[in-house]
């Protein structure tokens, strides 16, 4: 659940950057990966951004990363990321390293059961000193790790190793290693979690159902249905048995035109976010527009609805992003942001 959080949280500091978008969120995809393991580097202004390292069957194994933060945080530095990966002889994760600048560090282990198949969360975490605050970009100083090796000896991993290992959430896997049925618990909210999937015969996702209980009592219900071309998510909350909100969003897929559409409504506008590919998957454009919500979620793209901004992104001869330009129509802004790349071979 705390993954799940500090996720989120990256979401909303990026995009708030400039209030619809979020600036340099481009996974790196090389045209022609090495064979061997590698790192990508990347650059703005001569500082170091990104850094992605790679194994020899082209997995992430370390990701490094800095977003920019909202002024009124007052932060002298970055807010930065380190998500690193461990994986087993099957190509399953086995552990996580989950390191926020503000949050916390964290390191996440998966382990596998039989019969059922299961994949259990245990969670440890570096130990808070007593002086430590929130929200003051306390971890600050982990953008001393670069690499992955460098990361997994240091001192900080020591410690949380040391640390307590608490049970986290459970789930149940089919015969193709994916969930069927998942339970957790939510400190934050003081909610028990039960997540179920549906999937196809072809192993496909058809449907997700997200409960939150307390005391008995449901309080949030989520419903994720994942038709062909299009996924509608419905968000309900209650109080005392009753419904008290209702949230809707879905997105849908047009592959003969290279392009995804998201769709959410809020207090009667329905907000629409439009991604254009190229031939080789490579996102090359996202447009926003804004229109009443008259009860239909999924709605074509037509010349009367409000074009609120738009990013264009450009890329190098390698598939890295070299350049995106973004332009706010309702604050006439533009802002224009270019980044380099090194690549390193690992031997």
């Amino acid at each position: 659940m705390k993954q799940n959080l500090l996720t989120i949280l990256t979401f909303l500091i990026c995009s708030s950057s400039f209030g619809q978008f979020a600036f340099n969120n481009i996974e790196f995809k090389l045209k022609e990966p090495p064979k061997s393991a590698y790192r990508i580097i990347q650059t703005k202004k001569g500082q170091v951004k990104k850094i992605l390292e790679f194994n020899s069957e082209n997995k992430i194994i370390f990701d490094y990363r800095e977003t920019e933060i909202p002024p009124f945080f007052k932060w002298k530095e970055p807010h930065r990321f380190i998500y690193a990966n461990e994986y087993d002889k099957d190509g399953r994760i086995v552990k996580l390293y989950g390191f926020n600048s503000n949050a916390g560090l964290s390191i996440y282990t998966y382990e596998y059961g039989q019969s059922p198949v299961t994949k259990t969360l245990f969670t440890q975490e570096y130990p808070k000193t007593k002086d430590f605050k929130q929200n003051t970009n306390a971890y600050a100083y982990i953008s001393k790790f670069k690499d992955f090796k460098q990361l997994k000896s240091s001192k900080e991993v020591e410690k949380i190793i040391a640390s307590p290992k608490l049970k986290g959430y459970t789930e149940i896997l089919n015969y193709q290693n994916k969930p069927i049925q998942k339970k957790e618990y939510s400190n934050m909210y003081r909610d028990t979690i039960l997540t179920s999937f549906l999937y196809n015969s072809n192993g496909d996702e058809t449907f997700k159902k997200i409960v939150g209980i307390s005391n008995n009592e449901t309080k949030k219900e989520i419903n994720n249905t994942f038709e062909q071309n299009s996924e509608t998510t419905e968000i309900k909350s209650f109080k005392d048995g009753e419904v008290t909100s209702v949230y809707r969003f879905a997105n849908s897929t047009n592959q003969d035109k290279n392009t995804k559409t998201e769709y959410s409504e809020s207090r009667g506008t329905l907000n629409i976010r439009h991604y254009e590919y190229d031939q080789d998957d490579y996102l090359i454009k996202v447009s926003v527009y804004e229109t009443e919500y008259n009860g239909n979620l999924i709605v074509p793209i037509t010349p009367d609805l409000r074009k609120t901004s738009e990013m264009i992104y450009k890329y190098n001869k390698d598939g890295l992003l070299e350049k995106e330009k973004m332009t706010n129509f309702q604050m006439n802004k533009k802002d224009i942001r270019k980044y380099k790349y090194r690549i390193e071979i690992i031997e």
